[in-house]
């Protein structure tokens, strides 16, 4: 069956699980082993990669994963004036039961 005649639809948001690698390197930067070129060149050949997934999957839109945001609404909110990005000592409720913190680049 081809993707234009199949019986379901899907629609994807561009936010990608990220690597090991990205993780990695977010924790590096955060204890200050690896400078943020040092960051940005390991998100960039982690997005290379998931690019040329995307394409071999025939994605008709491609997208970088978002894997340079740490947490896809609080980086947007930390933008603003008056903003004040805390790390809470315990990650966020939801459901009633505690995620872990967002690791910030």
């Amino acid at each position: 069956m081809s993707r234009t005649n199949s019986p379901f639809r899907y629609d994807y948001v561009g936010s990608f699980l990220r690597p090991e690698s990205i993780k990695q390197a977010r924790a590096e930067f955060k204890a200050g082993a690896i400078t943020a070129a040092q960051l940005r060149k390991t998100e960039d050949q982690a997005i290379r990669e998931l690019v040329e997934k995307q394409k071999a999957a025939g994605y008709h839109v491609i997208t970088d994963g978002e894997f340079r945001r740490s947490y896809w609404h609080l980086d947007f909110m930390w933008g603003f004036n008056g903003i004040k990005e805390i790390e809470l000592d315990h990650g966020y409720f939801f459901h009633g039961r505690r995620q872990p913190p967002a690791p910030s680049p």
